[in-house]
């Protein structure tokens, strides 16, 4: 290390450093092995799908340990274990317990135990990110994009000073990837004009703000009761990108009566048919099951079935049952036909659900009022933890693919 400019004796000597502070290139690395160190000296196991995920089953106790660089949540089979890991981690490290999880890296949870529900939400960042931006006291619109309005680039030769675009729009990702997926694909949308914004780019992302000024309060509610296998859905915009023409994949994975992971992505070519596009949103969707089957496995919650997929497309569920090639699909990149290698192996199943049944349709274009808020409902986002239920597994025969609450 270089001395401070203040202690400098003129020498031009530099100090050694015998441990790691904060800033340096690989002080997260440094703290990252010690941390996993100690851990795996406490008996802990680190999981191969995630690993910020530590657990550890002694006589039939359970312990999970969720990290976030120095932040950890705690969570066990009972009260007795939570303390002996605080006992067992003062000694290794110096700890500040907070108690119950009330909040994490900008996420807020709220329990109740005698309706068995949950909600995370992220309220408080969104009020502060409002506030940033000067959009606290703008007036709440009810969508957060205008489904009549199509986005184009700014001509080249056109340029416009918005510095704050790039830092709303990063503001703006960290609440769509933590609680709120229904802002998950305005928000893809708005960040492919990083680059170059325009006012009317700028006027759309303010659009997005004025929403969330509108639904601080909303968040993903889980219940207990019923099935643990998550369900899933899968969607396509096919060319609906005005300045590529590429399509749109939309997925989330449903459990406990709330999303736990979703997806609105650009796709990587132009699909020459809605079947296509439809085929690489479930290609898509097949490499987030497999993860959630290895993470869940690791949990000591092996799945023996395949998990279900639900697609809106016939063509595309044709094609993947049928392997054959022809002349309208022997262009499409080998990597997408992953998926029927996990049908083959009985990792997942692919079923028929109806357009309007397809709770991943919110992931992949800007929809009207009725038709968003239907969805979110459906998708268990809402701003208060509701009366005790029971879930129960779906129905494939009935209209609605959300779970029967009883």
């Amino acid at each position: 290390m270089q001395q401070p400019p203040e202690y400098n004796d003129g020498t031009g000597k530099v100090w050694k450093l015998n441990k790691t502070i904060y800033g340096l290139r690989q002080s997260g690395r440094v703290w990252n092995d010690k941390l996993n160190r100690s851990f795996l000296r406490l008996g802990f196991t680190r999981l191969i799908a995630d690993q910020c995920i530590y657990i550890r089953i002694q006589d039939q106790d359970l312990v999970i340990v969720a990290v976030h660089v120095d932040d950890m949540a705690l969570f066990a089979s009972n009260n007795d274990e939570v303390t002996n890991l605080k006992g067992e981690l003062r000694k290794e490290f110096t700890i500040t317990d907070l108690g119950e999880l009330k909040q994490i890296v900008g996420l807020e949870v709220t329990r109740d135990e005698e309706t068995g529900t949950m909600k995370i939400s992220q309220s408080q960042y969104i009020s502060k990110i409002l506030e940033r931006f000067g959009m606290s006291k703008s007036h709440p619109v009810h969508m957060p994009l205008d489904p009549n309005i199509k986005l184009i680039k700014t001509p080249e030769d056109e340029h416009h000073d918005i510095p704050e675009y790039g830092a709303a729009i990063g503001s703006l990702m960290y609440a769509a990837i933590g609680t709120r997926p229904d802002i998950a694909f305005a928000v893809q949308t708005l960040s492919q004009f990083t680059s170059n914004p325009n006012p009317t780019h700028w006027t759309a992302v303010k659009r997005v703000f004025r929403y969330l000024n509108g639904s601080r309060d909303l968040g993903i509610i889980y219940r207990t009761g019923g099935a643990i296998e998550p369900y899933a859905y899968s969607d396509a915009d096919w060319g609906s990108n005005p300045n590529d023409r590429k399509s749109i994949s939309g997925n989330v994975f449903m459990m406990a009566g709330g999303p736990i992971s979703w997806t609105s992505k650009k796709q990587p070519t132009i699909a020459l048919s809605s079947m296509e596009a439809e085929y690489m949103a479930t290609s898509l969707i097949t490499r987030s099951a497999i993860w959630l089957r290895t993470l869940f496995a690791e949990l000591g919650i092996p799945y023996n079935k395949p998990t279900t997929l639900n697609v809106d497309n016939q063509a595309a569920i044709d094609y993947i049952n049928n392997s054959g090639h022809h002349t309208r699909s022997k262009h499409i990149d080998i990597q997408h036909h992953f998926v029927r290698e996990k049908l083959i192996s009985n990792e997942i199943y692919v079923q028929y659900c109806a357009t309007d049944d397809n709770l991943a349709d919110i992931l992949t274009k800007a929809l009207p009022k009725p038709k968003h808020q239907d969805l979110m409902e459906r998708l268990g986002i809402a701003s208060e933890l509701r009366g005790s239920v029971v879930i129960n597994s779906i129905n494939n025969n009935s209209r609605s693919p959300m779970p029967v609450y009883e």
